[in-house]
């Protein structure tokens, strides 16, 4: 069916359920901007989401890919092929979700090991660089946390980097002194946020142009650091490199920009 007849469904279901998209997202564990997009129809339901959307709408999954109310023209073995496909993808998450969760383990049990370790020798030699480590150790563990075991794992990821980074790059450099390197470490975040925007908000449907300016974003970055360590440490860049990263950025933009150009004709013709 038409994701357009989809969407107003979904709309009509909820708003005769009395619920508010908040209500909705939050029984299904997505944002209420997910369910706002589906009812404008700007983006279509996950598989794995069919049935619980479908349990929380008070309707089955066939009359919720019908669009419609007791719909009856959905043949029964197209209806029992969904419901199959439906169940086989929740299983294969549950799965993928036991995996992560069993590296998240293994890397925790590492991590706390090694700190276990770093902090008995700093307690025997008194070594200072031990509890260095030891922070080191649990910077990278807040890090891997997002990436296996969130639901939207980068998103977790860069709200703990953009979060985590000034504090820990404090024990090596002081920003008082240094401050040129914490401005470094938050630009770099600055445009992993933009890539990330990029790829999941801005141009989701469009993966060639979102290299393309992610390409972009990567050498501005590159060459915005060289300028700033030229500033703070006299070092002057080598010319030949800065050119050398800005023509391959160049060319990388107006490569990825065209094979772009060609798949939106293709998909246009099709």
């Amino acid at each position: 069916m038409e994701e357009k007849q989809i969407g107003q469904f979904i709309r009509d279901r909820r708003l005769a359920l009395g619920m508010t998209q908040q209500q909705l997202a939050e029984r299904l564990g997505i944002t209420d901007k997910a369910v706002s997009k589906w009812e404008r129809c700007l983006s279509y339901p996950d598989i794995t989401l069919l049935r619980p959307l479908a349990d929380a709408l008070e309707v089955g999954v066939s009359e919720l890919l019908a669009g419609e109310r007791d719909a009856s023209d959905l043949p029964p073995e197209v209806e029992d092929a969904v419901l199959d496909t439906v169940a086989y993808a929740e299983t294969a998450r549950r799965r993928n979700s036991d995996w992560r969760f069993w590296l998240f383990a293994a890397v925790s049990a590492g991590c706390l090991i090694a700190a276990l370790v770093l902090l008995i020798v700093h307690l025997a030699t008194g070594d200072g660089n031990c509890l260095t480590a030891v922070k080191c150790v649990a910077f990278g563990w807040a890090l891997c946390y997002p990436l296996l075991r969130l639901r939207r794992p980068v998103w977790g990821f860069l709200v703990i980097l953009s979060l985590a980074i000034v504090p820990f790059l404090y024990q090596f450099v002081s920003p008082l002194t240094h401050l040129w390197a914490h401005i470094i470490a938050l630009l770099a975040v600055a445009c992993l946020w933009g890539i990330y925007i990029l790829w999941r908000k801005l141009l989701p449907r469009r993966p060639w142009l979102a290299l393309a300016w992610s390409s972009l974003l990567g050498v501005a970055l590159a060459l915005i650091i060289n300028q700033i360590l030229w500033g703070a440490t006299g070092l002057r860049p080598d010319e030949l490199s800065t050119w050398s990263n800005a023509l391959t950025g160049a060319v990388c933009f107006a490569v990825f920009s065209m094979i772009d150009g060609l798949s939106c004709r293709r998909r246009a013709k099709s």
